[in-house]
């Protein structure tokens, strides 16, 4: 008895593909060593990431407008209204504000100093690395700041100990101590060229041609400095959602399945069976040239016509029929896409893990849709406490150790503005009872009005800065006692009003002696 055959040939689309093709090789490669660390992932990749991944460039974009994009301030180390507080402290700080809000305006001549910041915190979100170069003066003091691409940059090993000179305060003094530390190298490749770079705060002078410390290296050779932000403990930092990687290139590939489902939308996937026949040569080439052009509109209603032939049958009888009838048959197996797109919800779970590897809510990526004003509220407060603020005090605490001892400011520091969550109105009415029980006076207010007027308000006097109810008190006095006035000298503004008050005195206690 002899067996029956059964040929399968499987029909797919040819030359459709939209992965990418780049090489992401590294200019390190043949360097890394004692002198320089390879890091940990392929830095190229990651800075590209942004344009691979459909939810991280938001997060990185929430960071750096709620980090860095409300600006710079300088603040004062103490209250500087103390009473108590010499008028030389007072006039040093003063000028020392003024100073470091000339060093932030500076910083860089092309760009504001914030823009610069955000360009290293991207690199930084991205990359776990992010790099500013900081330019001295002929003072040796620090003048401007320039952005360094970070995938271009690799950190070298720790070089010997170095003596080095800092200020701290003791017993309210400032005292200068010194101390050993260790300092990194920094290099940068571009086109197979290296420049080398010193950790901020190195003493010694190096040459940027070959990383070497050399006290004869011109001026035009000498190598500028390097203040790395990072993520974690390590050499290198590492990217917060870097734990996630495996689900974010996940969720891309489903974006590219979605995408060939609706680039060949016409197409169905579908088996085709053929009973006591099989289909010819000609068939098979009509259904390879089907699968690839079913792609584009304008194909979009083309009919597939299929040939089969049938078995030739053998032993029969004369007159009965020798082929058997073919039956062709397209079974479409529609049924198995359940919706319009593919791994919607996997792709949904992707940006919450990827969004929460931030630790932001939707909010703050554009996905707002189910919150009211309450819950909107929460939400930016909760993740102004545990995620920017302390954003901010990490970067701004490193610039204040770096920057401000070499700038001889001591009395201020940076800091970077956050967000108002207050409503001015809200905060009037709150404030009204303590007002009426004199336990405000008007320069607590000041802030406040200047808010709502949009303008910066000075402080009042001292004469004027007094609880609401003892200045009505004092009025209601002035006016049951006319000879009240002159115990203030600053009430008859000038002479001749102060002269003509004492001779109605005079006046008047003659009458009272006669």
């Amino acid at each position: 008895m002899s067996q029956q055959k059964l040929n399968v040939r499987v029909f797919k689309t040819e030359g459709l593909s939209v992965n990418s093709k780049q090489i992401y090789d590294d200019p390190f490669q043949f360097s890394y060593g004692d002198d320089i660390v390879q890091p940990p992932y392929n830095l190229k990749e990651l800075k590209a990431i942004g344009e691979y991944s459909t939810i991280i460039q938001q997060c990185i974009d929430a960071y750096k407008t709620n980090i860095v994009g409300f600006g710079f301030q300088p603040e004062y180390v103490f209250d500087v209204n103390d009473d108590t507080l010499s008028a030389e402290k007072k006039k040093a700080a003063e000028e020392e504000w003024v100073r470091l809000e000339e060093f932030i305006r500076y910083l860089n001549y092309d760009e504001e100093a914030e823009t610069i910041l955000e360009y290293a915190l991207e690199d930084r979100e991205k990359m776990g690395n992010g790099y500013i170069e900081v330019l001295r003066d002929s003072l040796n003091q620090p003048a401007g700041i320039e952005y360094v691409d970070g995938q271009y940059m690799r950190i070298g090993a720790r070089t010997v100990p170095e003596e080095v000179e800092y200020f701290i305060t003791e017993n309210g003094e400032r005292k200068q101590i010194k101390r050993w530390r260790t300092f990194r190298k920094f290099v940068q490749m571009i086109n197979g060229k290296k420049v080398y770079f010193k950790e901020y705060g190195d003493p010694r002078i190096m040459n940027l041609t070959n990383g070497k410390f050399d006290e004869n290296t011109p001026e035009n050779l000498r190598a500028t400095e390097i203040i790395h932000f990072k993520i974690g403990s390590g050499t290198y930092g590492v990217p917060r959602w870097i734990g996630h990687i495996v689900h974010l290139y996940g969720a891309r590939k489903a974006e590219e399945l979605n995408y060939l489902y609706f680039k060949q939308g016409r197409h169905v996937p579908a088996v085709i069976t053929v009973e006591n026949g099989m289909l010819s040569e000609d068939s098979y080439t009509a259904i390879q040239e089907y699968m690839n052009g079913i792609e584009g509109v304008e194909n979009a209603h083309k009919f597939l016509l299929l040939e089969a032939e049938g078995i030739e049958q053998e032993g029969l009888s004369v007159g009965d029929e020798k082929i058997t009838p073919v039956k062709v048959e397209i079974k479409p197996l529609a049924e198995i896409l359940q919706q319009d797109a593919l791994f919607l919800e996997y792709d949904q779970k992707s940006r919450d893990k990827i969004r929460s590897a931030f630790r932001l809510p939707p909010l703050y990526t554009g996905e707002s849709q189910d919150y009211n004003k309450a819950t909107a509220d929460t939400a930016r407060k909760v993740t102004e406490e545990q995620v920017f603020q302390p954003e901010r005090n990490n970067i701004v605490g490193k610039l204040n150790t770096l920057f401000l001892p070499d700038l001889n400011i001591f009395n201020v520091r940076l800091s970077l503005k956050g967000p108002n969550f207050g409503d001015p109105l809200e905060t009037a009415n709150a404030l009204t009872p303590f007002i009426n029980a004199g336990a405000a006076v008007p320069n607590d207010l000041r802030d406040l009005l200047g808010q709502l007027l949009g303008k910066e308000l000075e402080t009042l006097p001292d004469e004027y800065n007094m609880p609401f109810p003892v200045v009505l008190n004092t009025l209601q006095q002035q006016q049951n006692n006319p000879l009240s006035m002159l115990t203030k000298s600053n009430m008859a503004p000038r002479q001749t009003e102060l002269i003509n008050i004492l001779k109605d005195l005079r006046d008047v206690l003659e009458e009272v002696r006669s």
